[in-house]
């Protein structure tokens, strides 16, 4: 049975096909039709990439031809016919007779209150969906795939849509917007909201609206944030650590600090809640849960705490891993998995570019060598197309682990004749001047290309130069962090053609697998084996104006001499003598060895008639 992001799609692809009917809001027709070009007979898109264009389709159908239904109101809408295809989409293992005896209202009602049922049953992710608030959505796009872009094109359509439809009826659209994001290298990314071509996203007119009263800002450390209290178009960008709700704890000498941090949260928290129409966009949603269903973090608290003062127009949360603890999320919309992005060359492909080591047949140092080796056989000249040497990552889990390591790396690298200065160490506790080279490792002039790291470089961190990851011994097995550090190196960039490796010890490769089955429904082999498809391309090349070539030649003719007149005579020949024609009479012959024809009688000569030539034979 298709899952209810297979559903969503087939019907914003028919009613793309149908010009995006909407009668209430034509707008969002001339706004998605603008997303692509068209010259010849060739249609191409402008800015987007396909799964970032389909996924705003879908949010757009999601929003005004289903309405902005609450995720209950989404099931019902595909499945509600056959209450048995809806719960077993839900993916609650209702029984038969439940189903026989209950109306569906009365098994939602259950779900949704009866928590001791819901434990039973183990759906409390469906359970944590359905008693929310406000409409929330998951897009579930791989990494690589540009969540951010899409986050940034929806908010300018959504503010394009408020400009010209103001009222909130029938439909809310947004006039602010807040995203947020846990850590710090995550919040760096969405620093590229600011930067995204909003022209190439809007048509110029609505462009031009937006762009004069938009206002982005990234709160820095300050009690408040710059927005008017009311005021609307503003774009909002913070760490989740600085506006998620704090418990006072009292704690004697410190009692004084802790209630200042949470007198910064609230005051940021009120200006949030005051603004108008808000939509909330929360980057790497898997971060929304806990550890167990029953107790949310407090990202969702913060969440439902905004809505409680000013009730959001909807929640849309952004993801790479649409599974938790191997629970499909209810809330996905839209799914596009990292098998789609090699296969669409949005991802480096692997090609078989999974190495696994076992420590119990191999040492360190010979792991480490063959994997310096083996990096600079294969990378060693390869670079991006603007130039950006290939790079390779090293995780380690301690500071002691790391320092070993590098004994063993350098020595590798100086038995292969690579200069140990390509090295850089990157940790919690490195210097600006490690941390500005960590910034600037995908600019051309950099000669790093070894990277050591501990805590950095995993979920967020944006290196298309990274070619290979490297986990070797003592790692952890805490919330996907192998699945987050060892697929780092699989960021595309266009124009590259060369694929990427990943280099595992067995401990490392048996958590990578299972993470890779709890987040993506996929594993190793298939994940190694998958490659990118070929595509044929015909290139047309247009017609320019160009200047008029004059060619002069010699051209030969026969022409007619001058001459004078004359008179044409015809003579008749004079007549000859012709020889005459001969008749004679034979017969056969049957008395001797051969049969032959005697004549019978003397040859007798013909009269000759008069003979006439006939016009076209005179002539």
């Amino acid at each position: 049975m298709p899952r209810l992001f297979d559903n969503l799609k087939q019907s914003a692809i028919e009613w793309r096909r149908n010009g995006y009917t909407c009668d209430d809001y034509s707008l969002i027709g001339e706004i998605l039709a603008y997303q692509t070009e068209h010259q010849a007979d060739t249609t191409s898109l402008r800015f987007l990439r396909a799964p970032q264009f389909l996924a705003l389709e879908v949010y757009w159908y999601v929003r005004l031809k289903l309405g902005t239904p609450h995720m209950i109101d989404l099931y019902t809408h595909y499945y509600g016919d056959d209450k048995a295809a809806l719960f077993d989409a839900l993916g609650a293992p209702v029984s038969r007779d439940a189903l026989e005896i209950a109306e569906t209202d009365q098994i939602i009602e259950k779900i949704r209150n009866d928590s001791d049922w819901v434990s039973r049953l183990n759906i409390q992710a469906l359970h944590e969906a359905m008693i929310l608030a406000y409409p929330s959505y998951i897009l579930a796009l791989a990494m690589g795939a540009g969540k951010t872009v899409l986050i940034g094109a929806i908010i300018a359509t959504e503010f394009a849509m408020s400009l010209r439809y103001p009222e909130d009826q029938p439909v809310r659209f947004m006039k602010n917007a807040f995203v947020f994001a846990p850590g710090t290298t995550i919040i760096e990314s969405l620093r590229e909201l600011s930067g995204i071509p909003y022209e190439k996203i809007l048509p110029p007119d609505l462009n031009r609206d937006v762009m004069a009263n938009l206002k982005i800002e990234f709160p820095g450390s300050g009690k408040n944030i710059q927005a008017q209290r009311g005021s609307s178009y503003n774009l909002i960008v913070t760490n989740t650590e600085k506006i998620s709700l704090r418990v006072n704890r009292r704690i004697h000498l410190q009692q004084e600090a802790f209630e200042r941090e949470e007198l910064q949260a609230n005051l940021r928290l009120q200006t949030i809640a005051s603004l108008p129409n808000l939509g909330i966009f929360s980057d790497e949603a898997h971060h929304t849960y806990g550890n167990t269903y029953d107790k949310l973090k407090r990202v969702r608290e913060t969440i439902n705490y905004i809505n409680d003062q000013t009730p959001v127009v909807a929640v849309v949360n952004t993801t790479g891993t649409p599974y938790y603890k191997k629970q499909y999320l209810k809330d996905v919309i839209v799914w596009y998995g990292l098998g789609d992005g090699i296969r669409d060359n949005i991802l480096k492909d692997l090609n078989d570019g999974v190495q696994i080591y076992n420590f119990s047949q191999q040492e360190e140092q010979e792991v480490f060598t063959d994997i310096v080796r083996g990096f600079f056989q294969t990378y060693g000249t390869v670079s991006l197309p603007d130039g950006a040497r290939a790079k390779i990552a090293f995780y380690f889990k301690t500071q002691r682990h790391l320092d070993a390591s590098r004994q063993l790396i350098e020595q590798a690298m100086t038995h292969v004749g690579e200069s140990v200065s390509q090295i850089l160490v990157n940790t919690q506790a490195s210097s600006s001047g490690e941390v500005a080279e960590f910034k600037r490792l995908n600019n051309p002039d950099s000669h790093k290309r070894v990277i050591l790291l501990i805590g950095k470089g995993v979920e967020g961190w944006n290196c298309p130069s990274l070619f290979s990851c490297a986990l070797i011994k003592e790692q952890t097995t805490s919330h996907n962090y192998v699945l987050q550090a060892a697929t780092r190196c699989l960021r595309q960039i266009p124009g590259n053609t060369h694929s990427a490796k990943i280099f595992l010890d067995s401990g490392n490769a048996r958590i990578f697998n299972k993470e890779l089955q709890d987040n993506f429904g996929t594993d190793l082999d298939r994940l190694s084996a998958g490659t990118r498809d070929k595509h044929t391309v015909t290139l047309r090349v247009l017609k320019t104006d160009l200047p008029k070539l004059e060619i002069i030649r010699t051209v030969k003719r026969a022409v007619r001499a001058n001459a004078t007149g004359g008179t044409l005579t015809l003579n008749k020949p004079a007549a000859q003598h012709a020889p005459g024609i001969l008749r004679g009479i034979f017969t056969p012959d049957f008395s001797g060895p051969r049969e032959i024809l005697m004549p019978t009688g003397e040859m007798r000569a013909l009269p000759a008639g008069k003979r006439v030539t006939g016009c076209h034979t005179a002539a």
